[in-house]
C-alpha cells in the first residue's frame, strides 16, 4: 500500500515531519508563547504533541499490529529529539521532557487500541 492511498499515513508523515521541524527551530519569546505556557506546562504541551502522534501512528497503521511500531516511534522520536536539543544552542536538553513524550505517545497507542478493541 502506498501512502498516499491512505491519508491518515500521509498525515502521520507530514505531523511527524513538523514534530521535527518545530523541536529543532529556535522557539520566538512573542506574546502567544508566554499565554500558552502560561496556561498549559511545558511537559503539558509534550505530552499533547505526541499524544497526537501517536494517535496518528496508530490510526495510520493496521488493526492488527503489536504496539512495537507504536513505541518504536515514540522511543526514537523522543531521544532523537532530546539528543539533537543537547547540540543546539537555543534548546535544552531535559531528560523529563523526553519522558513526557514518550507517556503521550504510549498513551494514545493504547487508548486507540483499546477503543478499538471494545468496538469490535
Amino acid at each position: 500500500m502506498s501512502i498516499l492511498a491512505n491519508p491518515l499515513r500521509l498525515i502521520f508523515f507530514f505531523y511527524l515531519f513538523y514534530l521535527y521541524y518545530s523541536y529543532v527551530r529556535p522557539v520566538p519569546s512573542d506574546f502567544t508563547v508566554r499565554e500558552v505556557a502560561n496556561f498549559i506546562t511545558d511537559y503539558g504541551i509534550h505530552f499533547i504533541s505526541f499524544f497526537i502522534l501517536g494517535a496518528l501512528a496508530q490510526l495510520a497503521n493496521n488493526k492488527n499490529n503489536d504496539f512495537v511500531f507504536g513505541i518504536s516511534l515514540a522511543l526514537i522520536t523522543s531521544v532523537f529529539i532530546e539528543f539533537i536539543h543537547f547540540f543546539i544552542p537555543f534548546r535544552d536538553f531535559v531528560i523529563m521532557e523526553g519522558f513526557a513524550n514518550i507517556v503521550g505517545c504510549v498513551s494514545a497507542i493504547y487508548l486507540i487500541s483499546y477503543l478499538r478493541k471494545k468496538n469490535e
